[in-house]
């Protein structure tokens, strides 16, 4: 066998293991790419469990404290009927609900809240936002809101009209 054998025969078997290397790094970016994907389905699913905690707070606050309730209800209703210490924890509360849900909303830009999650959402802010009180306050709070939000908000107002 001379050099040139030798030679061809040594280069065949360095493109054998490029080829394989190949191979063999092709199925590790594979392997993290799915390995990145469930991290990130895990990511989403544990934010949506902590923004669904977030509303229950909400909701919560409402079943244990029967004056804040009625202090929704009532203002609810009329906001001109709430006194101005009423007026000041109606405003309050929702101010906590509407950032909640801006927060929610932004998420949902950014594609970081699952699509159940901000349907469900969504449906929620259809129907506070049909409250009279509560659309009485919007129209007033408004601008304190992210403009993307607030006119996602206001889209919601003006379908009702």
């Amino acid at each position: 066998m001379n050099w040139e054998a030798v030679g061809a025969i040594a280069e065949l078997v360095a493109a054998l293991g490029v080829i394989a290397s190949l191979i063999y790094l092709a199925k590790q970016i594979n392997a993290n790419s799915d390995n990145i994907a469930q991290n990130t389905k895990a990511l989403v699913s544990d934010r949506d469990a902590s923004s669904n905690d977030t509303a229950m707070d909400v909701l919560n606050s409402l079943a244990r404290d029967q004056n804040l309730a009625a202090l929704m209800m009532k203002g609810g209703l009329d906001t001109d009927m709430l006194s101005e210490l009423e007026m000041f924890r109606y405003s309050t509360f929702l101010f906590r609900i509407f950032e909640s849900h801006q927060t929610y909303f932004i998420q949902h830009l950014k594609g970081s809240v699952s699509e159940e999650l901000w349907s469900y959402y969504s449906g929620v802010m259809d129907r506070n936002i049909r409250v009279p009180g509560i659309s009485s306050w919007w129209l007033q709070n408004r601008s304190y809101f992210n403009s993307d939000f607030a006119a996602y908000i206001n889209r919601k107002l003006s379908d009702d009209a």
